[in-house]
């Protein structure tokens, strides 16, 4: 069976995506601080009488990036699939930034994501590979947020590095991008109440999308060998309706 990396997989999207791709391939599971919640999705996994670890990373480091790959190696062999999906985002007023903070966003949702894309490469051989990276649709140039500059330019670098190196590693290895916007998540139970309101009234679809969509999203795009450096919006219609 062929394995797969999801990387920021304890909980939300990543964690809809392993469980869904576990029917198909190994999984590692990945959480840089996240423990228990990795743990209990690489659990949960092998319940189901299939295959998964979790291995606990900061994968916006070369050690931790290597640390996950000796770990899957050790476990499954060679990888085959690779889906960046590690990120956080936090929001900081212009006035108000750091370099710290954007240091976090920039290495948590850009940087980890070409250091395990540059790993997972050469521990293919001549084998064909897929990477989907998991952007945003704050990524987008008219959906960036104001107060959430940070992320919004992290995103935007994920789906720039998407086709870049769509470019240069075709026609072996695949590589696109997701674009989620409003996923039910533990982000949007953590919001205000009345902005929820407004982002879910913002949605042509009059609801959030459900994580488990994602992950078929994910599963098809590593199906299709003809796509790559493609970035799929799956917004419920947000970007189409919101100025």
């Amino acid at each position: 069976m062929k394995t797969v990396i999801v990387t920021g997989s304890s909980t939300g999207i990543g964690k809809a995506v392993a469980l869904h791709l576990s029917s198909e391939y190994n999984v590692v599971v990945n959480a840089k601080t996240d423990v228990e919640g990795g743990r209990r999705t690489a659990q949960e996994i092998n319940e189901r009488d299939r295959s998964a670890i979790f291995v606990q990373a900061d994968l916006s480091m070369e050690s931790g990036v290597s640390q996950l790959f000796d770990a899957t190696h050790t476990a499954f062999g060679p990888a085959h699939a690779l889906i960046n999906n590690a990120g956080a985002t936090r929001g900081e007023k212009f006035g108000s930034w750091s370099e710290a903070h954007w240091h976090d966003m920039l290495t948590t949702n850009l940087v980890s994501c070409a250091l395990m894309s540059q790993a997972f490469v050469p521990q293919l051989g001549h084998q064909d590979g897929t990477i989907v990276n998991i952007a945003s649709i704050r990524g987008i140039e008219r959906y960036s947020r104001i107060g959430a500059a940070a992320y919004s330019a992290a995103k935007a670098g994920v789906i720039n590095l998407t086709c870049a190196m769509a470019r240069e590693l075709a026609p072996q290895i695949t590589i696109n991008a997701i674009s989620p916007g409003f996923v039910e998540t533990a982000y949007i139970e953590r919001a205000d109440s009345s902005m929820v309101e407004d982002w879910r009234k913002a949605m042509p679809i009059e609801r959030f999308i459900d994580p488990h969509e994602i992950a078929e999203a994910v599963a098809f795009l590593m199906s299709q060998r003809a796509m790559t450096g493609a970035n799929v919006v799956i917004d419920g219609g947000f970007s189409m309706t919101s100025n």
